[in-house]
């Protein structure tokens, strides 16, 4: 995150290490790190989706969201510090609630396009798959600092709200897009149907709970 605060430059050079909030020495790489940094990548995707023609409504929910993932960097840099509430991660599962009940059932695998404002979101939807993984990796070696936090379910929640946010500034400009073949039908060989099968739809659409036939 970027900090106004702070000066641009630190003034010296550490030779491949950085600090965690408690002064602990660490690796640039180091994947606590590697987490701060996926996190600042996706803020800044989502700003880029604020400035653009977004609606709104959408730009609301993407703002408050930006408050949060400054809390979810804060609780990476202080390890068990769970500073992202529950309340983030209530506010994310309503707003999908919301948006996803306005939205018809995809007809097909939804492809990352159409609007500039709907191209960020979903590009902002994969840096967040990227982050969930990065946790998940995170919690996995060291499950301790990890317990408590809601980390790994906000950003599962959060990439589906970023899906629905797409996909509805994409129909409100008539430019949803789908694909002619899913990934599943591809690699079979068999011909598309008419609609996407339920296991492709909780990838590339909102989530079923159908099972993958």
């Amino acid at each position: 995150m970027v900090d106004g605060k702070r000066s641009l430059g630190t003034g010296s050079h550490h030779n491949g290490k950085t600090s965690l909030a408690d002064g602990t020495r660490v690796e640039k790489n180091s994947p606590n790190i590697q987490a701060i940094g996926i996190v600042d990548e996706l803020n800044s995707l989502i700003g880029m989706a604020i400035a653009s023609e977004c609606g709104s409504d959408v730009r609301e929910v993407l703002s408050e969201t930006q408050e949060e993932l400054v809390s979810l960097a804060g609780e990476l840099s202080a390890p068990g510090s769970a500073l992202l509430g529950h309340a983030a991660l209530r506010r994310v599962e309503g707003e999908l609630a919301r948006w996803a009940a306005e939205l018809p059932a995809a007809t097909g695998v939804v492809l990352p396009r159409g609007t500039m404002a709907a191209a960020l979101c979903f590009k902002a939807r994969a840096t967040c798959r990227t982050l969930e993984r990065e946790l998940v990796g995170l919690s996995d070696v060291d499950p301790i600092p990890f317990r408590g936090s809601i980390a790994t379910s906000y950003a599962d929640v959060l990439a589906d709200l970023l899906l629905a946010l797409a996909r509805t500034v994409n129909r409100r400009a008539n430019a949803e897009a789908t694909a002619r073949m899913s990934p599943v039908q591809a690699a079979s060989g068999r011909e598309p149907p008419l609609t996407v099968t339920q296991g492709v739809d909780q990838v590339f659409g909102l989530r079923s709970n159908e099972p993958l036939e």
